[in-house]
């Protein structure tokens, strides 16, 4: 009897020094922050957290409206951005956990020179991973990160949070991600393509209504720690032949004799370019080869055989390259990564003509644009020549 009570007092001593679980903590009794917004006015940093209750969206079986799932704002503000973090801890009631940041949004003052700032504070936590996807923008970041949804989906749905899956199917504004941002962030002639967004719609309607959703509307280049300018509309449309890292697909209007109507409409995706730099007279010049795969969505002129709907698209594409390659050297902007690649490419020739000079880009010019479009296949049938 005396061994056997032995063994029972050893196991009871054995359960009684295990850990448990008495120190875990509930969903609903932590804020996990799933968006910040960083914003410099008047010397002084204003942070937004955005806060999404989940444990309401945990209790709902389908799609959940923004009344279910509550989205709520929280602002601090302070003459350093660590202030300004704290300044939204003292009103949070409970804790507050930084390991579910889905978006970074970081104003159009932040950008202008604050970056380093920002990042050297944010990522001193330990908390913030290094995947959050990056993003900036013009206007009020309350209302950024307070937007609706289609149809009452989760919030953590949008396109704030997940990119890549629209991206996909129209590659209109390419998504980034933290780590790529602080890859060449401190390079000397690095350029890093970072978007804007907007919570402007005029698309979607819920009767009366034009509900907030979030879009990419262009993309700011940053170089050296710094915005150098945003770019949207037309003038940012060579850019994603030239400089971006992937092109899913994304329509091309063929307009032809001064029509307002585009004659043909191909999906191109996957296009790849080449860059030759050559010294010439004062400056550099730059020799572009682009080739890209499309299909054929809309064709107006039936008559017209494949070659001639490629040579069109060709021209098409070589005189969008151009134009924005002069619009932003005008506004002195590298949007096509001119600079780095002759870092990278021919250091003496970057010496040369961009080392301390205040405005390299005007020394650059364009000298051949040559477009090769392969037509692959139109509707459900290929052309095969």
């Amino acid at each position: 009897m005396t061994r056997w009570m032995a063994k029972v007092s050893l196991i009871i001593s054995c359960f009684i020094l295990l850990t448990g679980c008495w120190d875990s903590k509930e969903v609903q009794s932590i804020n996990f922050i799933t968006a910040v917004g960083i914003d410099y006015a008047d010397n002084q940093y204003i942070v937004y957290a955005q806060l999404i209750d989940f444990s309401s969206i945990a209790k709902q079986e389908g799609p959940t409206s923004r009344e279910a799932s509550d989205i709520w704002i929280g602002r601090g503000e302070g003459s350093t951005l660590s202030m300004a973090i704290d300044d939204l801890y003292q009103t949070s009631q409970q804790q507050t956990l930084w390991t579910h940041v889905k978006a970074i949004v970081l104003s159009k003052n932040v950008l202008n020179g604050r970056l380093e700032d920002v990042f050297n504070t944010l990522l001193h936590s330990g908390q913030l991973r290094y995947t959050p996807w990056l993003y900036g923008t013009e206007h009020n970041i309350t209302e950024v990160l307070s937007p609706s949804t289609l149809l009452n989906q989760s919030a953590q749905s949008i396109e704030l949070f997940e990119p890549m899956k629209l991206y996909k199917q129209h590659s209109g504004y390419e998504p980034i991600r933290l780590h790529q941002l602080l890859d060449g962030f401190r390079e000397p002639a690095s350029v890093i393509l970072l978007p804007s967004i907007t919570n402007k719609n005029k698309t979607w309607y819920n009767g009366d209504k034009t509900p907030p959703l979030i879009r990419m509307d262009g993309f700011y280049v940053i170089s050296n720690g710094k915005s150098q300018g945003r770019v949207t509309g037309k003038d940012a449309d060579g850019t994603r032949f030239v400089n971006y890292d992937r092109v899913f697909q994304f329509p091309l209007y063929v307009y032809s004799n001064g029509s307002t109507t585009p004659g043909l409409t191909l999906r191109l995706n996957n296009p790849k370019t080449t860059i030759k730099a050559r010294k010439e007279g004062n400056g550099v010049t730059f020799d572009l080869v682009t080739s890209v795969k499309s299909a054929i969505i809309e064709d107006h002129d039936s008559h017209r055989s494949p070659h001639v709907m490629e040579k069109d698209a060709e021209k098409q594409i070589e005189s969008e390259i151009r134009n924005t390659f002069e619009k932003t050297k005008s506004r002195k902007i590298d949007s096509y990564g001119f600079v780095e690649h002759l870092y990278r490419h021919d250091l003496p020739l970057w010496r040369q003509e961009v080392y301390k000079r205040a405005n390299p880009l005007e020394r650059f010019k364009l000298g051949k644009v040559e477009v090769h479009v392969k037509i692959l296949n139109a509707s459900t049938y290929k052309y095969n020549e």
